[in-house]
C-alpha cells in the first residue's frame, strides 16, 4: 500500500514535468555517478507545492544545466512549471525556485543567504581560473536526448551524458536577499558592498574565524553572524 501511495504522489509531480526518453542502462547513476549532478545518486526528496500538495520523488540536481531532475519508473524528467513549486527538500538541503533555476537556502533571516549550485563544462587541459567562463563545448560533442512529443512546443534538449574530454568546473555563486533585493557575491569585495555599514565588524569576523568564501559551511557561519549584527 505504501509503494502504491508513493507511486501515486510521484505521478502528480510528473504532471509538472517534461518527459524525457533515453537509454536507461546508459544512465545508471548508482554504478557510475555523473559529476555534473550534485549528488552521486538519485535520492528520495520531498516536494512542497504552493497550492498545498506535498509528495516525494527521486531527485537529483544537474548543476551545469541547473535543472532539478526526477526519475520515475526509469524515465527522467525536469520541472517546467517551477512557479508552482514552493520548496524542495533533498539530502538535508532546502531548495527554492528562482527564475528558471533552484537556489539552496543557507541562512534565513533579515539577510537570507542562498547558494546557486552552478558548474561549467571545461575542456580538459585548459587553464581556467575560478569564476571565469571556460571555452565553450560544441553542441555536437554532447550525447543528446530529444524530448518526446513536446519538441514542437518546447524545442529543448537535455544533456545527460558528459561530453567527451571535459571536466566539470565549479562556478557557484552566493546570493543575499535583503530588503527584498537579491545581491550576488563570489569574493570579499562584493560581499562588503552588500553590508557597507558593517564592513569593519565583518572583516574582523572573517579574519578571526578564518572564513573561506568558497566553503559552504563558512558562508552559513558568516550569514548567521550577519543576521546577529542586523538585529
Amino acid at each position: 500500500m505504501k509503494s502504491l501511495n508513493f507511486a501515486f504522489k510521484s505521478s502528480l509531480f510528473a504532471l509538472l514535468l517534461v518527459f524525457l526518453s533515453f537509454d536507461v542502462t546508459a544512465q545508471d547513476n548508482t554504478d557510475r555517478p555523473l559529476p555534473q549532478f550534485m549528488f552521486p545518486t538519485f535520492t528520495e526528496g520531498y516536494i512542497v507545492m504552493k497550492e498545498g500538495e506535498n509528495f516525494s520523488a527521486l531527485l537529483n540536481y544537474n548543476m551545469v544545466d541547473q535543472i532539478m531532475v526526477t526519475e520515475l519508473n526509469g524515465v527522467y524528467r525536469y520541472a517546467t512549471k517551477m512557479q508552482d513549486i514552493d520548496t524542495i527538500y533533498l539530502e538535508y538541503k532546502k531548495f527554492v525556485p528562482v527564475d528558471k533555476v533552484f537556489y539552496e537556502v543557507l541562512v534565513k533571516g533579515l539577510a537570507a543567504f542562498f547558494l546557486q549550485n552552478k558548474s561549467l563544462y571545461t575542456p580538459k587541459g585548459s587553464n581556467v581560473g575560478y569564476g571565469m567562463k571556460s571555452q565553450s563545448v560544441g553542441p555536437t560533442d554532447f550525447k543528446r536526448y530529444e524530448l518526446v512529443n513536446v519538441c514542437y512546443q518546447y524545442n529543448e534538449v537535455v544533456h545527460i551524458e558528459l561530453p567527451p574530454n571535459v571536466d566539470v568546473t565549479p562556478a557557484f555563486v552566493y546570493w543575499v536577499r535583503i530588503s527584498d533585493e537579491m545581491k550576488k557575491f563570489t569574493n570579499e569585495r562584493q560581499f562588503f558592498k552588500i553590508f557597507p555599514e558593517k564592513e569593519s565588524e565583518l572583516k574582523e569576523y572573517i579574519k578571526k574565524e578564518k572564513i573561506n568564501l568558497k566553503v559552504r559551511e563558512d558562508i552559513i557561519k558568516l550569514g548567521t553572524y550577519c543576521n546577529e549584527l542586523l538585529k
